[in-house]
């Protein structure tokens, strides 16, 4: 019992590590290419700035300092416009305003992006020079009655899908990859049935999709990668970008789903999506904290995957985020001049008031998650493998095809 509750707690440090380490590298970004071209970084701190704090030391013009709550950290970039205060930033006065190019600006907004974006191509590029190629059998789910292609093959549920146009499949969101890549196209699809291969040959429609829900099932093995360092590193690059791409397509089901009010998109049409479904930082500790008990493997792929959600929720134009910065430069570009220093003021105003909204709600989800067992993923796992698959709901935690 003490040994089960010591792993645990030392789950959670881990993953406490990783997700400040995901932040710091953000931070690392914007600090970066901000000295390079002499911006003002008055304060660089680990944690969040909240309580007591101490000043580890000062360089650069930088004031470094590590806060009592050691999760994540900030840097202070006034000239960019994070501070309303044009005499200190955070306690440190300020020299004079300097007046900086569009492009030099963007470049520091979007930094934290690239540096998220190069961290996690670095973990899978080190992934995939180590252990190797991850694989995991794609199940298929379910049969979306709604889109009988499949089922009107002979495709059946627990069909263990193995290569599409005889490129062997690794998960589900490659899989939905490819099938997406061949819009109304005809397409071989090789499954497993009872150890038994068995070819399709069908026609996807105009959205490249079959009607499969996809799970991974089962353990993930890794197969060391042959080939010289360069083809190890592009295949680290493809993977990279078919993982982005499914996330990218899930996020935007979502947000559709939460503002039509209507069903959840490919992945699961039988769910309604709603802000019940969105969740946060303790959903993702809760969750890696599980996974590092289970295979502490698979924390690679999950240090990617936060990575590049933290790129993308970002890039999002969105007040207070950098994509909200983003927008606003390319307002002046267009207009030739900045928006009013009120209107932009209100507008970043009310972008954190919403993002505090937000969280707020993500917080309660997380807790009713925790309390109720939604997050406990060994649970989750054999409840999928114990029950049958419905005809119309794939696994909500994988894209559908």
């Amino acid at each position: 019992m003490l040994i089960s509750i010591a792993s645990q707690v030392f789950a959670i440090f881990v993953m406490l590590g990783i997700l400040t380490a995901i932040i710091i590298v953000h931070e690392c970004g914007h600090f970066s290419v901000a000295r390079f071209f002499g911006f003002q970084t008055p304060v660089f701190g680990f944690g969040l700035p909240f309580g007591p704090s101490w000043t580890i030391g000062t360089r650069w013009g930088t004031e470094f300092r590590v806060h009592a709550c050691l999760l994540g950290g900030y840097v202070a970039i006034p000239e960019l416009g994070d501070e309303s205060n044009q005499e200190e930033a955070f306690g440190v006065p300020l020299k004079p305003f300097r007046k900086f190019p569009i492009w030099q600006r963007a470049l520091v907004a979007f930094a934290g992006v690239g540096f998220n974006i190069i961290f996690a191509y670095i973990v899978m590029f080190g992934m995939y020079a180590s252990l190797g190629e991850p694989t995991q059998p794609t199940v298929i789910y379910s049969l979306i009655k709604s889109n009988p292609i499949a089922t009107d093959a002979g495709i059946k549920i627990n069909d263990q899908l193995v290569a599409i146009n005889e490129h062997k499949v690794k998960s589900p969101d490659e899989a939905v990859h490819l099938l997406v890549a061949h819009k109304l196209e005809p397409v071989k699809i090789e499954i497993l049935r009872n150890g038994q291969p068995i070819t399709f040959n069908v026609t996807t429609n105009k959205d490249g999709r079959v009607g499969m829900g996809l799970v991974s099932k089962g353990p993930v093995s890794y197969q060391k990668m042959e080939g010289n360092i360069f083809e190890i590193a592009w295949a680290a690059l493809v993977r990279l970008w078919t993982l982005t791409y499914s996330m990218v397509e899930a996020l935007g089901q979502m947000v559709s789903g939460i503002f039509s009010g209507g069903g959840g998109g490919a992945a699961d049409p039988g769910h309604k999506f709603g802000l019940q479904d969105l969740h946060g930082v303790l959903a993702v500790i809760k969750i890696g904290a599980d996974i590092a008990q289970q295979d502490w493997s698979q924390l690679f792929i999950f240090t990617i995957m936060i990575s590049m959600d933290l790129a993308i929720i970002n890039l999002l134009p969105w007040p207070a985020l950098d994509g909200g910065h983003l927008a606003f430069m390319a307002v002046e570009a267009v207009r030739g001049r900045p928006m009013g220093e009120k209107s932009q003021g209100e507008l970043v105003k009310w972008g954190f008031i919403s993002l505090i909204v937000l969280m707020a709600v993500v917080m309660v989800n997380d807790i009713t998650a925790l309390v109720t067992g939604k997050l406990d993923m060994k649970k989750k796992k054999e409840e999928r493998q114990e029950r049958p698959a419905p005809d119309e709901t794939p696994a909500p935690t994988t894209p559908g095809n």
